[in-house]
């Protein structure tokens, strides 16, 4: 019950987003900046990809950390860590820690038993790349 709650409110928290371009992820923000790619395929054979970008080191003026879930590289929605953001067929959870995300999960929507999880891929050339094994 507790759980399903935080779940409600992590979705309430999520604000759409100014439609801005992502930036380009720069060698020099390996520690600071974590970028994680979904691709997903719709029901009319079209591919969308999105992207969440979360700054470890840029916090809001309350002190928390946000993350910014990208839909075909155009800013769809902003919300405060963890996060629970509505994408096509499920969500995509974030959740961080004192030393960088803990979960960033895309979780398909079929009910309680029959969900399932992924974890969201590293861009390649990346530190996160060459230590999240990811399948091929």
């Amino acid at each position: 019950m507790f759980k399903e709650w935080r779940h409600r409110r992590a979705v309430q928290r999520v604000k759409p987003g100014d439609g801005r371009p992502l930036k380009r992820f720069r060698w020099w923000q390996m520690l600071t900046r974590a970028l994680f790619h979904l691709r997903l395929m719709s029901d009319d054979g079209r591919q969308t990809v999105y992207t969440v970008d979360v700054r470890h080191q840029k916090q809001s003026s309350n002190g928390h950390v946000k993350a910014h879930l990208y839909l075909d590289g155009r800013l769809h929605a902003v919300s405060r860590v963890p996060a629970v953001f509505p994408v096509q067929g499920g969500t995509v959870e974030v959740r961080a820690s004192n030393f960088g995300l803990k979960r960033c999960h895309y979780v398909t929507a079929g009910g309680p038993s029959s969900s399932s999880s992924r974890i969201l891929p590293p861009p390649r050339g990346t530190v996160r790349a060459s230590t999240v094994h990811t399948p091929r």
